[in-house]
């Protein structure tokens, strides 16, 4: 295990609209405080920042796909976040590398007009012999876009040296006093059928609240982590795998058992109108787990959560599925 400290600098975050945390984008002195961000109802992603105390700022995926017009957003929100023309970001954690995930750090990292300050990124990738072979090798381009944006800010071979790792199971990274820590990555056998099983999960530990980043982990690498850790998965909020729809299985957000569900899905993944997701079969298992607050990206837009958080002041959602 090791340890790193590390530092940012948020300010606050604008263009916030009506939901069931704060959204005045007010500056909270001394407080963490957690965003899940998306810039429409519409964009499949899974975008992450948190202000810490100290004004550091983390970013976690920020990735987009399937809404072009909101592509590149993620810049433009930085710097409304960081206060700054060119914002600064003190660690960004990489789940896996599918394009709703890593899109953003790619088109910034790729585009030298945007100017930003990054002191560190974490991944724990597949090999190129996996992303080239699995589904179809339809993100294997990432590899290199991944090589060229990280080598832009870490030095021409930076990614090479890393071997696309470098954040492992059983590490451990504090920024001030907020921490991470990894419990699982992609097998070393590499044995997993598609990559959202590959997702890097951790849980992190904010104000003594605890919340589990489950990546896209689809049921497989959900029963590796069930197997693993049992009911030490326990965690006062998740964030739901897979855009809340065919991720891990019941008994994996059984033993979470949270009191806050985050929903990183859109309106269209949410409220299933096409009937062929898995999003309503999720909803009921919350309800049966007596999970009464939830996040909806697609619902609520951006939704600003300042730590410790009092959950008997929360508002509950109704997510009570439609009637067949």
């Amino acid at each position: 295990m090791y340890k790193k400290i590390i530092s940012a600098f948020l300010v606050m975050l604008t263009g916030c609209s009506c939901g069931v945390f704060s959204t005045g984008c007010e500056i909270n002195p001394g407080k963490n405080v957690l965003y899940q961000v998306t810039p429409n109802a519409d964009m499949l992603m899974n975008c992450y920042i948190i202000k810490t105390k100290s004004n550091k700022l983390i970013v976690i995926d920020g990735g987009g796909a399937g809404s072009p017009a909101a592509n590149g957003y993620l810049y433009a929100e930085l710097q409304k976040i960081s206060g700054k023309k060119i914002p600064e970001i003190e660690a960004w954690f990489l789940s896996h590398m599918h394009d709703d995930h890593i899109n953003e750090f790619v088109l910034i990292g790729n585009n030298p007009e945007k100017k930003i300050k990054i002191n560190n990124v974490y991944f724990n990738f597949p090999s190129k012999e996996f992303m080239q072979k699995t589904e179809s090798g339809n993100f294997y381009r990432f590899y290199g876009e991944l090589q060229t944006a990280y080598d832009r800010f870490f030095g021409e071979g930076a990614f090479e040296k890393t071997n696309g790792k470098n954040l492992f199971e059983g590490d451990v990274v504090e920024i001030d006093g907020i921490r991470f820590d990894v419990l699982l990555t992609v097998t070393d056998e590499e044995n997993e059928k598609n990559i959202n099983d590959t997702s890097m999960i951790f849980r992190t530990t904010i104000d003594g609240q605890t919340i589990m980043f489950l990546g896209d982990a689809y049921i497989p690498e959900g029963k590796r982590l069930l197997e693993k850790y049992g009911d030490a998965l326990k965690s006062d909020i998740v964030q739901m795998s897979h855009h809340g729809q065919s991720g891990v299985d019941k008994d994996v957000y059984a033993a979470i058992d949270p009191k806050l569900c985050l929903w990183p899905a859109p309106k269209w993944v949410f409220n299933n109108p096409s009937g062929t997701l898995r999003s309503f079969e999720v909803r009921q298992w919350m309800i049966d787990l007596g999970v009464k607050y939830h996040v909806v990206a697609g619902l609520h837009k951006t939704q600003e959560m300042t730590f410790p958080i009092d959950f008997d002041s929360l508002k509950e959602v109704d997510i009570t599925p439609p009637a067949p």
